[in-house]
This record gives C-alpha cells, structure tokens and sequence, in this order.
C-alpha cells in the first residue's frame, strides 16, 4: 500500500473529495481516462449490459458487437446503417456538469491530455484540447472513394445507406469499428501523455477496462484518482476511489481553481 492508498484508506465520501481536490490542485499535469459512464451520464446506452445487448439481438437478430464489426460493414452495409442510424446517430445526449468542469480544468493550465471511448464529440462544444478519442467520433465521415467529408447530419438523415453526392461511392463512418486497430499516432500520443501525468482521472470506468489497463501500465505516480457510481474487483489497485456520479463529483474537485494566467510577452522596456 503506497502513501496515497494509505491517507484514503480510513476516508468517508467528503475526506475523499477534498483529497482529491488537493491532489489536484498541488498537480501541474492531470490526465483524465474518460470511460463509458461519463457518456451515460448524458444519455448514451451501453451496449455491453444484458438488457441493451438483448433489446439489439431480438430487434436486430445479431449482437451489438457483430453488428458493429468492420466485418459485418463491408459485407451487410445497409443493414449495418439501418442500425447505425436508428441507435447511434438518432441518440440525443444532454452534456452533463462533467463537461464544463474538464473545461474549467483545462482553463487552470492543469489539464494536459483526456483519453476517450466517447465517440459523440460532445466535449468538442468546450474548450477542451488535446482529446485522444481512441474510437474516432460520428463527425469525422469520408467518402471511401474521393475522400470528401460528410458531416453526421449528412448520414442520419439520408434515405438507405449514405452514398458520396459525388462519386457515389459509400460514405465511412468515421468511428473506429471492432476488429480494427486504434490509430497508432493518437495511441502513441495517448501514452505519452499519461507516463508524464502527475495525477491521473480515471472517470465512468473501472480499472479492468482495456483503454484503462493498457494506459495504466505506462503511469509512473501513485496519485490515480477513481470516480465511478460503481464498485469493482479492481479498486484496490487505484489509489483513491470515489464511488459516486461522475458529473456530481467533478465540478467540486475544479471549485477553487483559477483560471490560468497568459504567458508575459516579451519585450523591451520603454
């Protein structure tokens, strides 16, 4: 058990959030690991619960993965947009009190880097930068022929499967599909930034996460801080573990920060 284990391990609810708070703000470099429950949160469905994954496979008759898959898009394309359209495209999410206090945070000067599964792009309506969306976003689209770029209203909104107003050609979706690999300069940039994190976030997710193991192993501090409504086998690995709303534990560990001051420029003296 390292220090940081140690000072939370006999903590209740309000010790750990000001602990949290003081980590963060003795911190120069905060990186944060945003899983599934933070998009929840706004409205998304997860797909790996038994009762969605059910839903799909009695309206769809494949699971949600299958449906998802490259494979499934090259060889059934239609069927793959009937879906893609109905479930991803038509979600309406509703930004929670966890976007604007990232952006408070990125205001600081403290914020350095976000790792995200979140392929709805809503942190793009903030001022939060060097985002790594490891599985692409729905608004990133492109004619697979000509390569020209489609916006996502462009596709919900298209009659059958989306065609290039071009060539013709089918349009790609620009989310990254199951059985593809991550794109290897936003992984390596990804790591990057964690193995120089002074405290790493860990939000909506647990420990045994692919994104969240993978990063973890390149973390060199022992300030990972937790924050999921849900208990896991793993928590005892992160050094201090907040299980409540992400969106409800956020905006109080960025309350007292200050946003940034501007570089001086330089300049002779009159």
């Amino acid at each position: 058990m390292n220090e940081t284990q140690s000072k939370s391990a006999m903590m209740d609810l309000e010790e750990r959030i000001r602990y949290a708070t003081e980590l963060i703000e003795n911190s120069d470099n905060v990186v944060i690991m945003a899983g599934i429950g933070v998009m929840m949160e706004c409205g998304a469905l997860n797909y790996d619960r038994d009762t969605e994954a059910y839903r799909i496979e009695e309206m769809y008759h494949q699971c949600p993965e299958e449906i998802m898959s490259a494979s499934f898009y090259n060889v059934r394309m239609e069927r793959f947009y009937e879906f893609y359209k109905k479930e991803i495209l038509s979600t309406k999410l509703t930004p929670t009190a966890t976007f604007p206090a990232l952006e408070k945070l990125q205001k600081s000067g403290k914020l350095k880097a976000v790792l995200t599964y979140n392929i709805y792009g809503v942190n793009q309506e903030y001022a939060i930068e060097n985002v790594y969306e490891l599985d692409g976003n729905i608004h990133d689209n492109h004619c697979s022929k000509c390569q020209k770029k489609f916006s996502m209203e462009y596709l919900r909104d298209s009659k059958g499967m989306p065609v290039c107003d071009v060539c013709g050609a089918p349009i790609r979706p620009g989310i990254r599909l199951h059985g593809e690999r991550m794109r290897n300069d936003i992984l390596t940039d990804a790591v990057n930034a964690v193995s120089k994190a002074d405290v790493l976030l860990v939000l909506g997710t647990n420990l045994f996460d692919n994104m969240v193991k993978f990063a973890v192993n390149h973390y060199q501090n022992n300030k990972l801080i937790l924050v999921t409504k849900h208990e896991h086998f793993t928590d005892k690995a992160a050094d201090l573990v907040i299980h409540e709303h992400v969106c409800d534990v956020m905006p109080r560990l960025v309350a007292n920060l200050k946003e940034a001051e501007p570089p001086k420029r330089g300049g002779r003296d009159a």
